[in-house]
C-alpha cells in the first residue's frame, strides 16, 4: 500500500475509533446523562470516582452506586440525620455507655439502612433480657417485652437521630428521636432490704437528678485583664435510696459491693443518695461526699431504723 494512502487512512481510523468509543458510551450508559449534564461535570465526577477507588474508599464494583451511597452511608436523602450524635444504652447491660449513632447504623455486609434491634443488642452483649424501653428527646416512652419483639423490630435513621419500628407492633410504639435505651434483664443481682431488683428496673423510675462536684472556675482575660467566673458541675440521674429502702427514716445504711466490701453510712452521710450507673458501674452516689466516698459495684443495701 502506498505510503500516502496509509497516512490518509490514519486520521480516518482515529475518527472511526472515536465514533466507536462515543457510541459505546452512549449505548452502555443512559443517554440522558450526556444530554442533561455538562461534560466538565461528568469528567470531574469520573476523576472523583477514580480517586476514591485509588484511596480505598470503595471497591470499583460498588463505586458510588445507589447501594454504596444510599444503603452504606445512610442515604443521600438523610443529610439531616445526626450520625455523629450519641444514644445512651443503659440498665442491665454488660457495658452501659453512650454509643455513636453511626455505630448503630454502620456500613453493613448485608446492604440495608436499618439495624435489627435484636442484632444490635446481641452486639452489645445483651442476650437474655426481659424488656427494652426506649425514650425520646420529646419525652416519649415505650416499653416492649422480649417475647413481643419480632425479627422485624428495627432501629433506623431518622431526622431526630434514631427511630424504632416493628410492623408487628402498633404504630404508636414506633418512637422517633430515641436518645436512650434501657434494658431490663431477667436476673436481679441487686438486693435492697431483702428485695431483689436490678439497676435496669430502677432506672425505669421514679428517678431523680442530683448535682454533684460543683466548683467555681475563673480565668483572667488576656485582652482586658478582667477575671471572669463561672460555676461547673455534673448532673447524675438515679433512683433515690430513701424511696427504695424499707426504712425511709433510717439511722444507718449498710452497703455491700461485688468484691465483698461492706460500708456503713449514717443518715447524714447518705442524705440524697442515689443508685445510678456511673462509668458503667452500679454506684451509690453520695451528693454530699466526694467521689472517693461513693460505693461502686453495689450488690446490696440494708437500712437500719
Amino acid at each position: 500500500m502506498p505510503k500516502r494512502t496509509l497516512l490518509a487512512l490514519i486520521p480516518a481510523g482515529l475518527l472511526l475509533l472515536i465514533i466507536l468509543v462515543v457510541a459505546g458510551v452512549l449505548l452502555l450508559s443512559p443517554l440522558g446523562v450526556v444530554r442533561r449534564y455538562p461534560w466538565t461535570m461528568l469528567t470531574t465526577e469520573a476523576a472523583t470516582m477514580e480517586n476514591c477507588t485509588a484511596a480505598g474508599c470503595h471497591e470499583p464494583a460498588e463505586q458510588h452506586t445507589c447501594v454504596s451511597c444510599h444503603d452504606h452511608h445512610g442515604t443521600a436523602q438523610l443529610t439531616e440525620v445526626p450520625f455523629a450524635g450519641l444514644l445512651l444504652l443503659t440498665g442491665d447491660v454488660p457495658s452501659p455507655s453512650y454509643i455513636p449513632i453511626n455505630d448503630i447504623l454502620p456500613v453493613l455486609e448485608i446492604t440495608r439502612t436499618v439495624m435489627p434491634l435484636l442484632d444490635f443488642l446481641d452486639q452489645q452483649g445483651v442476650e437474655n433480657f426481659e424488656s427494652v424501653t426506649f425514650s425520646s428527646t420529646d419525652g416519649g416512652f415505650v416499653t416492649v417485652a422480649h417475647e413481643e419483639l419480632s425479627p422485624q423490630a428495627f432501629l433506623m435513621p431518622y431526622a431526630d437521630g434514631v427511630r424504632f419500628a416493628d410492623e408487628n407492633l402498633h404504630v404508636s410504639t414506633w418512637l422517633k428521636g430515641i436518645d436512650r435505651i434501657v434494658v431490663v434483664g431477667r436476673e436481679k443481682p441487686l438486693r435492697i432490704d431483702g428485695q431483689a431488683t436490678s439497676i435496669g428496673r430502677l432506672l425505669l423510675g421514679p428517678t431523680r437528678w442530683t448535682t454533684v462536684e460543683q466548683a467555681q472556675v475563673m480565668l483572667k482575660s488576656a485582652e482586658d485583664g478582667v477575671v471572669r467566673r463561672a460555676q461547673t458541675a455534673s448532673r447524675i440521674e438515679g433512683a433515690a435510696v430513701s424511696e427504695l429502702v424499707a426504712n425511709p427514716a433510717f439511722r444507718t445504711l449498710t452497703v455491700r459491693d461485688a468484691d465483698g466490701g461492706e460500708y456503713t453510712l449514717t443518715a447524714e452521710e447518705a442524705e440524697g443518695a442515689l443508685l445510678a450507673v456511673v462509668y458503667r458501674r452500679v454506684t451509690l452516689v453520695l451528693p454530699g461526699q466526694g467521689r472517693a466516698q461513693w460505693v461502686e459495684d453495689v450488690v446490696e443495701i440494708v437500712s437500719q431504723p
